[in-house]
C-alpha cells in the first residue's frame, strides 16, 4: 500500500533524526578525545588517556554507523544498536574515572551525569518507551551504591549520622537522574500516543493504496464528502472528491450493490459537462465513491442570492448554463453500452441546482448520477427536490422527459429568481419583459406539466435554446467564472475559509 505523505514524512523524519543523533555523538566523541588528551597532559595521564581511548572507540562506531545511514545501507536494528552503545558511554566513563582516580572522584565528576542526561534525551527523541526510565534509574542507583559501598564504609561512625541527615551532592544527582528518566518516559508515552493516533488517522485516510483523504468538506444524508487525492505508488497525484457512505447506509446490502452498479454504469459517462465517476471501493471498513474534483461551487450556491432578491440572472448567462447542462444530459440519455452490448440510457432522476457544479473556469458539470440513480432504484417511492422534480415522478417512474423537466425548472429559477409553481403558465415573458419570445417556446417544451407536451430529447431542447439571442459562449463563460470567483471571495471574507466553497458538499457527491 502506498504511504500517505504523513507516514512517508514520519519515516523520513525518523531517519533524518537518527543521522542527526549520530552526528551529535560524533561531536561528543571528538570533544571527549580532545578533553581526554588535554587532561592527560595537564593533570592525570592515566585518566586522560583512558578517556581519550574510550572516546576514540565510540567515535569509530558512530562514524561507521553514520556512513551506513547516509548510504541507506544501515540494517533495521541500527537504531537499537546505537541506543545501546550510547547507553554504555556514561557507564564507561564512570568506570574509567573510578579505576583511575577513585570512587570519590567519579562521584564528584560532572562528566557521567552529563552523559546520562544526554542519553536520556536521545532516547526520548527516538520515542523509546522505557529506555529513559531504565537509564535514569540505573544511573540514579549507581551513585548511592558507589557512595555507600566505597566511601561511607571508609568513614568513622561519627560521620555516618551527619551524612544520613544532610543531603549530599550525590543524593541530589541521584534524584535528578531518577526524575529525568521518569519524566523522559512520560514524555515518550505522550509523544508515542500522539504519533500513534496520527498514524492511525493517516492510515484511515488512505484508501486502497490509491486514494488519500486530505480534508473534510461536508456531510449529507447518505455520506460525508472529502477532498482527496489520487496517489498511486510511484505515480502522479490528482485531486478527487471522495464520498464515504454512512454506516447506517452501508448496512443495506441491496443499496450498496445499487451504488456499485450505478457507479460502474455512470463511470462510462465521459463528457466535459458530467462529473466523472472514477471508482467505487471498500476500504477501512467503509464504502467510498470517488469522483472528479470540480474546483468551484454548486449552482444552488450561485443562485441563492438571486432567490433571496427575486432577481434573475442575465438571460445570456442562463442560456449558456442551459446549453452546457443539456449537452451533459444528451450524452447521458444517449446511453452507455450495457453487458449485452446495447446502449443503456442513464437517467439522473434527481436533477437540481445543487447537482450542477460551476467551476472557477466557467465549466458547467452535472453531478450525482450514481447516487440519485441508486437511491431511486432502492426506494422507488422516494422523491426528488421540490421545485425541480417532474410531477409524474411523485410515486411514478421517471424517464428522459423527467430529467428535461428538472433541467428546465433550474433555468426557470435562474431567470426569474423563484421556483415555478405547479400549474403555472410556461410564459416567462409575462414575468420579465427583457426576455425574447424564444424563451416561451423553450419552456413550453421543457416544463410542461404533461410529459407528452415536453420535448422528447435533450437535443430538441438544445435546438430551441440555441435560438435564444445570446453572446459568444467564451464571453459568457468568462462572466460566469467571474461570478464564481466573487462568490468564493465573499465567502472567504465572511468565514475566513477560502476553500469552504471549493466543492459544495451536497453538490460533489449529491444526496
Amino acid at each position: 500500500m502506498a504511504e500517505t505523505p504523513y507516514l512517508s514524512a514520519l519515516s523520513s523524519g525518523l531517519g533524518r533524526l537518527e543521522r542527526v543523533l549520530l552526528r551529535v555523538w560524533q561531536l561528543l566523541s571528538v570533544l571527549g578525545i580532545a578533553t581526554g588528551l588535554a587532561y592527560g597532559v595537564l593533570v592525570s595521564r592515566p585518566l586522560g588517556f583512558a578517556c581519550a581511548l574510550g572516546s576514540s572507540l565510540f567515535l569509530i562506531w558512530f562514524v561507521v554507523a553514520g556512513h551506513l545511514a547516509d548510504r541507506g545501507e544501515a540494517p533495521r536494528s541500527l537504531t537499537g544498536i546505537n541506543a545501546a552503545v550510547e547507553a554504555l558511554v556514561p557507564w564507561a566513563f564512570m568506570l574509567a574515572i573510578s579505576v583511575s582516580k577513585g570512587a570519590e572522584y567519579a562521584l564528584a565528576s560532572w562528566v557521567p551525569p552529563f552523559l546520562f542526561c544526554s542519553c536520556i534525551v536521545t532516547h526520548v527523541a527516538r520515542l523509546r518507551l522505557w529506555a529513559p526510565a531504565v537509564l535514569g534509574l540505573s544511573g540514579a542507583l549507581a551513585y548511592p551504591l558507589i557512595y555507600w559501598s566505597f566511601i561511607v564504609a571508609r568513614l568513622p561512625p561519627s560521620a555516618h549520622e551527619f551524612l544520613i541527615n544532610q543531603p549530599s551532592t550525590q543524593h541530589a544527582r541521584t534524584v535528578t537522574l531518577a526524575v529525568s528518566g521518569l519524566v523522559g518516559t512520560f514524555l515518550v508515552m505522550g509523544l508515542h500516543a500522539v504519533v500513534t493516533g496520527a498514524e492511525k488517522a493517516a492510515r484511515e485516510r488512505e484508501l486502497g493504496g490509491r486514494y488519500r483523504i486530505v480534508r473534510d468538506h461536508s456531510s449529507g444524508a447518505t455520506g460525508a464528502v472529502y477532498e482527496g487525492e489520487y496517489c498511486p505508488e510511484g505515480g502522479f497525484t490528482r485531486r478527487v472528491a471522495i464520498r464515504r457512505f454512512h454506516s447506517h447506509v452501508a448496512e443495506h446490502a441491496d443499496l450498496m450493490h445499487g451504488f456499485c452498479t450505478a457507479a460502474e454504469e455512470t463511470a462510462r459517462l465521459v463528457h466535459p459537462n458530467i462529473v466523472q465517476v472514477l471508482d467505487f471501493l471498500r476500504a477501512a471498513g467503509s464504502h467510498f465513491l470517488v469522483l472528479e474534483w470540480v474546483d468551484g461551487v454548486s449552482l444552488d450556491a450561485l443562485t441563492r442570492s438571486a432567490r433571496a432578491t427575486r432577481q434573475g440572472f442575465d438571460p445570456e448567462l442562463v442560456a449558456y448554463v442551459g446549453l452546457e447542462m443539456l449537452a451533459g444530459l444528451a450524452h447521458a440519455h444517449a446511453g452507455v453500452l450495457g453487458g449485452d452490448g446495447d446502449p443503456v440510457c442513464v437517467l439522473h432522476r434527481d436533477l437540481s441546482p445543487d447537482a450542477v457544479l460551476v467551476s472557477t473556469n466557467g465549466e458547467v458539470k452535472l453531478g450525482g448520477f450514481a447516487v440519485a440513480s441508486a437511491l431511486r432504484e432502492f426506494n422507488r417511492q422516494s422523491e426528488g427536490h421540490v421545485g425541480t422534480m417532474a410531477p409524474e415522478c411523485s410515486g411514478g417512474a421517471p424517464d428522459v422527459r423527467s430529467d428535461l423537466y428538472s433541467g428546465g425548472a433550474i433555468l426557470w429559477e435562474m431567470l426569474l429568481g423563484r421556483r415555478r409553481a405547479p400549474g403555472e403558465s410556461v410564459c416567462v415573458t409575462a414575468s420579465r419583459s427583457d426576455l425574447a419570445p424564444e424563451w416561451d417556446a423553450f419552456f413550453a417544451r421543457a416544463v410542461a406539466d404533461d410529459p407528452e407536451a415536453r420535448a422528447g430529447s435533450a437535443m430538441e431542447l438544445m435546438s430551441l435554446l440555441a435560438a435564444v439571442p445570446r453572446r459568444e459562449a467564451s464571453t459568457t463563460r468568462k462572466h460566469l467564472a467571474s461570478l464564481v470567483t466573487q462568490l468564493r471571495a465573499s465567502h472567504a471574507a465572511r468565514t475566513g475559509v477560502f476553500d469552504g466553497l471549493s466543492a459544495d458538499g451536497r453538490a460533489v457527491g449529491r444526496d
